[in-house]
C-alpha cells in the first residue's frame, strides 16, 4: 500500500512547515528580547521582587531550550518532507513513503514540544501576574 504516491502531498507538509519555521523564529527572538530585558531588571530591583524575576527567567531559560527543540524537529522534518519530494519526483515510491512517515512524526514531535513550551509561556505570565 502506497501512502504518497504524488509529489503534491509531501509538499503540502513543506508548505506548512515552513510557514511554522517563521513563527518559531519570531518567538525565540520575542523571548530572547524579554529575557534581557528581565535580565537586566533583576540587577535593577530590590531583592524581595528579584525572587519572581529570577523564577522567570529560569522559566525563560526551558522556553529558549524548548524552541530550541521544536525548531530542531521542524528543520528534520522539512528535511525528509523534501527528501520524500525527491524520492517520488525520480518514481522511488516506497522510499517517498517511509521518509514522508518521517517528517510527519518529527512534524508532530515539533508540535508537542511547542504545545510543553506555551504551557510554560503561561507559567511565566502568571508569575508576571504575581508580582
Amino acid at each position: 500500500m502506497h501512502i504518497v504516491s504524488k509529489i503534491t502531498t509531501p509538499a503540502f507538509l513543506f508548505s506548512t512547515i515552513s510557514l511554522l519555521m517563521s513563527a518559531y523564529g519570531a518567538r525565540f527572538t520575542k523571548i530572547c528580547q524579554v529575557a534581557r530585558n528581565l535580565s537586566s531588571e533583576i540587577r535593577d530591583t530590590d531583592l524581595p521582587k528579584k525572587k519572581n524575576f529570577k523564577k522567570q527567567l529560569l522559566i525563560f531559560t526551558k522556553r529558549l531550550g524548548y524552541i530550541r527543540y521544536l525548531q530542531l524537529f521542524a528543520v528534520v522534518s522539512l528535511f525528509f518532507s523534501t527528501l520524500s519530494m525527491f524520492f517520488l519526483l525520480f518514481g522511488k515510491i516506497d522510499f517517498g513513503n517511509i521518509t514522508f512517515i518521517l517528517a510527519v512524526l518529527f512534524f508532530l514531535v515539533s508540535l508537542v514540544t511547542s504545545l510543553i513550551e506555551i504551557y510554560y509561556s503561561m507559567k511565566a505570565l502568571d508569575i508576571n501576574l504575581e508580582i
